[in-house]
């Protein structure tokens, strides 16, 4: 075996252990002295790793925990005593959790899977770790793709799949945000949800506010440090961090504003108006240039973990990083998270509809038709249609579509579903590929259900807050190199309880944009800041990073182990390059996402993951 790679952290255990020598590496550690079942390996940042041991365990927590040392100590403790493993999720902060007893190993992903746990099962032996590619490798597992769980997370963002439990490395599962594994030193191994995040449908605004304030201020205070900065769009959500924690100083905060002067948005004459609401605020503007448009140095790309959609905007984001680490760098706020939590996906009129809620319904049709320009017919016709859609259904539909493709764009109508319809991207799949797909999303109809208690809305909410984990982790590993340390409050588990246990259709208010921030952070933030209802749009620089990159791109699709492995026909792909040259609706999420898959094949080929 290959020895563990180091230039990212993590933790890696054995059950029954110990853990080989051959997986380790010169700079690997015991997490608990004495103890050899598990190792930690790489440079953690200060507290990033915390590990307690009490009579009959041994804990560790990785991530962002802020806890003090004697409540989790204490509360570890009685967990153990109570045989109550669950209560280790409880604490402030987003992180996971690794209970060790002598007879089993329990570990506890963050509601929003920030942090994944990756295993591979054998008779008699569990391997586990942080570090997707270090995992496949201890477990003896060849560096080889699952070719349909990659074309499921490239073409099925979002669908609950069967796929689901397993990672795009063949042979190897993992363990995802509000999931739990335990594995018995028998070798028995079970996974199971730990926290569905069903609403409470008796719980008013006024207290999900109330609690969301609280949990969001309590979030920005345990965050506090000399070595402080924010991001400072001009949207909601970073904006309003920025001022809980400006509001939390007796110093300056840095602040962040990026702007492309050949693609803006709105974001930056917004920023400038707000910054005069709090002197503490002192904002830099990091201006992109034609070189840090979308797609470009994708050969420049570092290897990653797993597929990593933020790669096409990785130049853009090694600016941003660079201006940050120049004020110090340390712990970085963000507003990632917020959108999923706060914003209703289109799907809760179909809820409104399933309850009777036909005034409410009918008035939100015609207000979202107004904004649209759509017809209020055809609204309220998608969101009836909806109401009588169950999820086997919705998955059997999108199934049809699969074997079915058409080279449409999907428009808003469209996203009043379960989830976000595939569109043109469909016919880049290879005829094998889709039927493949067709046949897994048959398969989820037969085998899935929605949480007891979920609507639509709902569900659509947790898997777009899973997303959001995810682009956080990954942006976390490019932001190593440069001393940073970017966090997102909004997917502390504490902010994810407070606004997910409030009905998507009673977050969603047509005529107010994020109307539970707004209440939560009245008097808090400023008016104006909580009043815009516009968010930035930077589809510009897709484009013109398309027009720059568009022979790089097509070189690239030229070679790719996508089409080699049967996941698509390249052509297909080149022409919705030719097409969004000219400036034609193209579906970038999903075009990021496949060059991604083609980033991390790379990469996983020439033995850097």
């Amino acid at each position: 075996m290959s020895p563990v790679t180091t230039e990212v952290p993590g933790l890696l255990g054995v059950v029954p252990g110990p853990v080989p020598a051959e997986a380790g590496s010169a700079r690997a550690e015991p997490v608990w002295a004495g103890e050899t079942s598990w190792v930690t390996f790489g440079a953690w940042r200060d507290r990033e790793v915390r590990t307690v041991r009490c009579p009959g365990g041994m804990l560790a927590l990785v991530g962002q925990c802020f806890a003090s040392d004697a409540i989790v100590h204490g509360d570890f403790r009685h967990a153990l005593e109570k045989d109550r493993l669950g209560d280790v999720t409880r604490w402030p902060g987003s992180y996971l959790a690794v209970v060790v007893r002598p007879d089993d190993v329990t570990a506890f992903v963050d509601l929003a899977g920030q942090y994944p746990l990756y295993f591979h099962t054998t008779s008699g032996r569990t391997v586990l770790g942080t570090r997707a590619g270090v995992t496949a490798r201890a477990a003896g597992l060849r560096q080889e793709p699952d070719v349909l769980a990659l074309a499921a997370e490239v073409f099925c963002p979002g669908i609950p799949l069967p796929t689901d439990a397993h990672s795009v490395y063949r042979g190897l599962k993992r363990v995802t945000g509000g999931q739990a594994v335990q594995v018995r030193r028998d070798g028995v191994c079970r996974t199971w949800v730990y926290e569905t995040l069903v609403p409470d449908r008796n719980r008013s605004p006024q207290e999900a506010a109330h609690a969301l304030r609280a949990a969001l201020e309590n979030a920005v205070r345990a965050r506090a440090a000399p070595r402080l900065t924010a991001d400072f769009s001009g949207g909601l959500d970073s904006t309003s961090l920025a001022f809980l924690a400006a509001g939390q100083r007796d110093r300056v905060l840095p602040v962040f504003t990026y702007h492309h002067p050949e693609a803006p948005a709105d974001d930056l004459s917004h920023a400038k108006r707000y910054l005069e609401h709090d002197r503490r605020l002192r904002n830099t503007v990091i201006t992109g240039t034609r070189a840090s448009l979308s797609y470009q140095g994708l050969d420049t790309a570092a290897p990653t973990d797993l597929p990593d959609p933020g790669a096409v905007t990785q130049v853009r984001t090694r600016l941003r990083l660079r201006h940050i680490a120049d004020e110090g760098g340390g712990v970085h706020l963000g507003g990632e998270g917020a959108d999923a939590l706060l914003v209703a996906a289109p799907g809760y009129l179909g809820d409104l509809a399933r309850q009777g809620a036909l005034r409410r319904l009918n008035r939100e049709c015609r207000q979202l038709a107004r904004q649209r320009k759509v017809a209020p017919a055809r609204v309220l016709a998608r969101s009836t249609e909806l109401s009588l859609t169950s999820l086997g259904r919705a998955l059997r539909s999108s199934a049809n579509r699969f074997e079915r493709p058409v080279d449409r764009q999907v428009q808003w109508l469209d996203a009043i579903a379960w989830w976000p319809e595939p569109g043109a991207e469909t016919t880049w799949l290879t005829g094998p590929m889709r039927t493949r797909l067709a046949e897994l999303l048959r398969a989820g109809a037969a085998e899935l259900t929605p949480p007891a208690g979920a609507g639509i809305g709902d569900c659509a909410a947790v898997a777009e807050v899973r997303t959001a984990g995810m682009v956080q982790r990954q942006l976390d590993e490019r932001a190593r190199p440069f001393g940073i340390w970017p966090q997102a409050p909004f997917l502390d588990n504490d902010v994810i309880r407070a606004c997910l246990t409030l009905p998507a259709y009673q977050r969603a208010d047509p005529a107010t944009r994020k109307p539970l921030l707004r209440r939560a952070l009245s008097g808090v933030v400023p008016e104006a800041v909580l009043s815009r209802s516009t968010k930035g749009n930077y589809s510009g620089e897709d484009y013109k990073g398309v027009r720059e990159a568009s022979a790089e791109l097509n070189a690239r699709l030229s070679r790719t182990r996508l089409a080699d492995l049967g996941l698509i026909e390249p052509g297909k792909v080149k022409a919705a390059l030719s097409r969004a040259t000219t400036g034609l609706q193209t579906p970038f999420p999903a075009l990021n996402r496949l060059f991604a898959a083609d980033l991390w094949l790379q990469g996983i080929d020439g033995g850097a993951a």
